[in-house]
């Protein structure tokens, strides 16, 4: 069995880890960190997610002594010039005790208008989402794709295939094809 660090205590990013890492044939322990104080509330653009995923699993790989993987996961919004929605994914990458980075991506959808015009003013999504929805932290429960989807998709699923996706370099049959 090995561990793994999830640099985050949102349970579902830690979910989706851990279902990511079984269905990829791992028998993994997950431990949950508290993230990084520096994060983006709601990061916006390509590189500011992919900067959030990888300071996220530096940091739990780095405070959990026994890892053998560090994962971070960060959703964000990438703004797409001529287009007036954004688009919300989620990225993972995954760290190694060596050093290297896999990231992996989730699928995207269209952030509504209404919301997207808060959040470039600011407000964090899921504040947003909270508001318009009246429950409290949707992104802690199923997200604003649950809502948006009434439930078929959540962001476990969206979390599990951003890890999935981080792992492929690391499956044994793929280890060739990745290698230095």
């Amino acid at each position: 069995m090995i561990t793994v660090a999830v640099g985050s205590k949102n349970p579902n990013k830690v979910r989706g880890t851990e279902l990511a890492f079984r269905l990829a044939g791992f028998r993994v322990r997950v431990i949950s960190t508290e993230p990084p104080n520096d994060l983006s509330p709601e990061p916006i653009g390509l590189s500011e997610i992919i900067n959030g995923a990888i300071k996220r699993a530096r940091y739990a790989i780095n405070v959990v002594s026994n890892a053998e993987f560090g994962v971070g996961i960060e959703a964000g919004i990438i703004k797409i010039e001529g287009f007036n929605e954004g688009v919300d994914v989620t990225i993972a990458t995954v760290i190694d005790k060596d050093g290297k980075v896999t990231l992996g991506m989730s699928p995207g959808f269209m952030v509504p208008r209404r919301f997207m015009k808060e959040v470039l003013q600011g407000v964090e999504l899921n504040e947003v989402v909270s508001r318009y929805y009246g429950e409290p932290n949707v992104g802690r429960k199923y997200g604003l794709i649950g809502a948006l989807t009434r439930r078929f998709i959540d962001r476990v699923v969206l979390n599990t295939e951003a890890v999935y996706m981080a792992l492929i370099p690391r499956m044994p049959w793929n280890a060739e094809l990745f290698k230095d």
